[in-house]
């Protein structure tokens, strides 16, 4: 665990982590970076490893949030199912940066017949020298629920950071069941957390991170799409084959109860390794964060407008700014339904 006198565990479920408020603070995403340290996998690894390399050092981050996927124990692609070695070199290469960073499981980290489970894996990360993870709550569905919440030093709260595991497969099966979702369980949780904060300071916005996407994201770009104006596009594209979106089959009211309750304003997700949209519907910005696979998908390697991180920073007077880091010079735009214009990204 990352030993820093600004970082506090108060519980089996919460950090806290002193920032300076009187200088801006950027926290990076990274996404799905499918890294399978195996026999087939060690050319894309290696382009994997340096794009990442590449982005830290334009991105400078105060803290790096791992959105799942991050190891790929899939025989016919890494060639192993040894995701405890993966995890491993995943924790030294990311503790070689020296940058405090935290993670949410996908739903690629444990395939069917890999080393561990996801318990086992949180056993791994938890020993990380930069890593700040818990595995939460134990009598919740998933693994790695719970907050990080950035502070001043007076203790204020000035941003939660909200954790959660987005899980695998539905029930009955692997793949082949569907994609699963974030649980009632945990969205019950998520708000007591934060009503609890808002307690405390009754102006406090959160934000969330996951891997998968939830149903409303798939909602919100369809009536984009068809001219509605409350649908507020921010940046990127849907570049997936006939649009897609990999939400669950199952019904999730995670997206609902955030509107009702108020306090989450930006939700951040990977999961489609193309897609790269960023959009505010109902008050909540839905963010795909830039992937980095070399590995997942069929000639991902020989694709580049997706690639890259997304900074997200906390300004001095609270704001929060999201904007893409492409490794390469381009980004896609191409949304139906939205004026085109300058792309967001960072020069």
């Amino acid at each position: 665990m990352y030993n820093s006198r600004n970082l506090r565990q108060v519980n089996e479920d919460t950090f806290t982590y002193v920032i300076d408020r009187n200088r801006d603070f950027k926290i990076l995403q990274l996404t799905d970076l499918h890294l399978g340290f195996g026999l087939f996998s060690k050319r894309k690894d290696k382009l994997a490893l340096e794009a990442v390399r590449k982005i830290i050092a334009k991105a400078e981050p105060d803290m790096i949030v791992l959105t799942g996927d991050s190891i790929f124990p899939f025989l016919p692609k890494a060639g192993t199912l040894n995701n405890r070695k993966q995890a491993h070199k995943l924790m030294e290469f990311m503790d070689s940066f020296a940058i405090p960073y935290t993670l949410v499981f996908g739903n690629h980290d444990c395939e069917m017949g890999s080393t561990c489970n996801k318990e086992e894996l949180a056993q791994i990360y938890k020993t990380g020298e930069y890593c700040i993870f818990t595995e939460g709550k134990k009598n919740l569905t998933g693994t790695g629920n719970f907050l990080i919440n950035l502070t001043d030093t007076d203790g204020k709260v000035l941003l939660p950071m909200v954790m959660l595991d987005s899980n695998m497969y539905g029930e009955g099966g692997w793949f082949y069941s569907g994609f699963d979702r974030i649980h009632d369980d945990q969205v019950n949780w998520c708000m007591e957390k934060l009503d609890d904060l808002k307690k405390n300071n009754p102006e406090v916005k959160a934000m969330t991170f996951f891997h998968m996407p939830p149903a409303e994201f798939k909602e919100a770009y369809r009536k984009m799409k068809l001219g509605d104006k409350s649908v507020i596009y921010q940046h990127g594209s849907i570049a997936e084959k006939n649009e897609y979106f990999g939400i669950s089959k199952f019904h999730g009211t995670f997206f609902e109860r955030a509107v009702q309750n108020g306090i989450i304003k930006w939700m951040f997700c990977g999961h489609d390794h193309i897609n790269t949209l960023s959009l505010i519907y109902k008050g909540i910005q839905m963010t795909y964060g830039m992937s980095i696979d070399y590995l997942g998908y069929k000639h991902i390697d020989k694709s580049y407008i997706q690639r890259g991180g997304t900074l997200i920073t906390r300004k001095t007077d609270g704001e929060i700014t999201v904007k893409m880091v492409p490794l390469g010079a381009v980004v896609s735009t191409r949304v139906s339904g939205v004026k085109k214009g300058k792309n967001n990204a960072e020069e």
